[in-house]
């Protein structure tokens, strides 16, 4: 009975030390929530852009939401993409940087980089929206976009049901990148040697050393010379 009795305490204890460390992982993920504003001369309104769960130790993380403004059909390859509006990434500390709208065009694919402040913190102090050309489309994303295609040709209404159940089930090709911060560089102090003092606390100037003159710097070469000089004489004798 005490065997049991104490194998039952260690199963409890085994399972609230599992509940313990499954609320400390739900503790480590963070939340930060991106905003946007159009810039322009006149006051803009703030709309929310993104919420995103991450942990600043395993820079694992999960998109919560994501609401990008309407582009209304624009593409990378038209001409009003070199002409788009700008945008101002917001963060809730006050910092932002600057994108355009057309980093949100339809044909491409966004990325979200957050840059991580060091532990304990782990906070985002700065973030950015770049897009890149997406991959090609899979098999069955291709076998959607025809049947999307041949939906349209024979029925608009009906082509537009079923785009509306593409999307809904469709995933939005957003990624995030966590960037740690790393320790900048740091002075190199130089290794002088501790100047010498005087009784009266004054530093004693070091002596400079004097420059050699020129036959103390090449005094091997008179040397060489004369030998040469000497044996060629008792060779002619």
């Amino acid at each position: 009975m005490s065997t049991e009795s104490e194998g039952g305490q260690g199963k409890e204890e085994k399972e609230k030390e599992q509940r313990g460390q499954q609320r400390q992982a739900g503790r480590a993920f963070l939340a930060i929530t991106l905003s946007y504003e159009f810039i322009s001369s006149t006051p803009q309104s703030v709309k929310p852009l993104c919420t995103i769960f991450y942990d600043p130790r395993s820079l694992r993380y999960k998109l919560s939401s994501w609401t990008p403004p309407p582009t209304d059909g624009l593409t990378s390859t038209t001409s009003e993409a070199a002409n788009a509006p700008l945008i101002r990434i917001l963060l809730p500390n006050g910092s932002s940087t600057v994108t355009t709208l057309a980093t949100f065009a339809s044909d491409l694919s966004q990325d979200i980089a957050l840059w991580v402040s060091p532990e304990p913190e782990g906070s985002i102090f700065s973030a950015s929206i770049s897009s890149t050309s997406p991959p090609p489309l899979t098999a069955e994303e291709e076998r959607v976009r025809r049947k999307i295609k041949r939906a349209k040709a024979r029925d608009q209404q009906r082509g537009e049901k079923v785009q509306t159940v593409q999307s809904a089930t469709g995933i939005p090709k957003v990624s995030v990148t966590l960037i740690p911060a790393k320790a900048g560089p740091t002075a190199k102090l130089g290794s002088r040697a501790p100047p010498q003092l005087d009784e009266g606390g004054n530093e004693i100037p070091q002596q400079q050393e004097q420059e050699k003159t020129f036959f103390q710097k090449y005094w091997w070469v008179f040397l060489v010379a004369s030998l040469l000089v000497l044996g060629s004489g008792g060779g002619e004798k």
